[in-house]
């Protein structure tokens, strides 16, 4: 009984784990998140070229070039921080995951931005029916068919839409081997003013801190500084992409972690739960 309690607590702390995505979605910009503990980015599409710079896992990428070289390789730019500068690099797909969701947008897209969106509900009950590395028939004889899937080699997400906290979501579980891994979450509503987006990533964000406690990442990084100290303005760095956030929490086996970055005036407030012991499933 302790640890369905448990599981409980940490499923309604869980829907806060959720990838909001903006703008329609029939054209989204590429940009992706190391979830290998590195990923090498090198002048060749190919392990053997010289290797530009390593990054860490969590580091955001961008796609440089929708053309993809030699299969599951792709050409990208990394802002590195602590130095200041932008570096471009080819780096090997699987080692990244996608922070903008692919989906059936006809099913689930209706084109209409919200001009003052509902707050998100913290008092709304929510459990999601997974438990790590659980089997996707078990899984499917909960929540049912899904509303799309992804299937590469060993992985595969099941698709669902869900109203969640006064939000229309996608949500996604990641079998891989068969074994629940990993679950996310993407709010589909669009907002006008993309402020709208960082006052939610506040408000989950501080939601979780009284939880869980301090996260044990926690991060602002600001690609361009020119609206740093205007706060007003920090909607439009975000569409941009001139600012990141990213905080990130350790809940008994779970990884959780919480996104926000955009890119062509549209966002993605990406959070992933992922079970701690099933993190070397993602290396390669």
């Amino acid at each position: 009984m302790p640890r369905t309690k448990a599981r409980k607590k940490l499923t309604v702390g869980i829907f806060l784990l959720l990838v909001l995505t903006a703008g329609a979605l029939y054209s989204q910009p590429r940009k992706y998140q190391v979830i290998t503990p590195e990923v090498r980015l090198h002048l060749d599409p190919d392990d053997r070229s010289p290797v530009v710079v390593s990054v860490s896992r969590g580091a955001i990428l961008t796609q440089a070039s929708a053309v993809r070289f030699r299969h599951n390789w792709i050409f990208v730019y990394y802002y590195q921080p602590e130095k200041g500068k932008t570096l471009a690099g080819y780096v090997w797909e699987p080692g990244l995951r996608k922070l903008f969701p692919t989906v059936n947008a006809r099913l689930i897209y209706n084109g209409q931005a919200v001009a003052e969106p509902r707050e998100l509900d913290f008092s709304q009950d929510v459990d999601f029916p997974y438990l790590w590395g659980m089997p996707k028939q078990k899984l499917l004889e909960v929540e049912g068919q899904p509303l799309g899937v992804d299937q590469s080699g060993e992985t595969e997400v099941l698709q669902y839409q869900r109203e969640i906290m006064n939000r229309n979501c996608l949500v996604e579980y990641v079998f891989i081997q068969n074994q629940l891994t990993a679950a996310r979450f993407f709010i589909l509503d669009t907002f006008v003013d993309n402020n709208y987006y960082i006052s939610d990533f506040i408000k989950a964000k501080n939601y979780l801190m009284q939880r869980f406690g301090l996260p044990v990442d926690d991060q602002t990084i600001w690609l361009d500084s020119t609206y740093r100290e205007r706060r007003e303005y920090w909607g439009q760095a975000l569409g941009a992409g001139l600012v990141e956030f990213r905080s990130s929490w350790l809940v008994g086996e779970t990884e959780v972690e919480l996104v926000l970055t955009g890119s062509d005036n549209r966002v993605a407030f990406v959070a992933e739960c992922v079970g701690q012991k099933y993190k070397t499933f993602f290396s390669h």
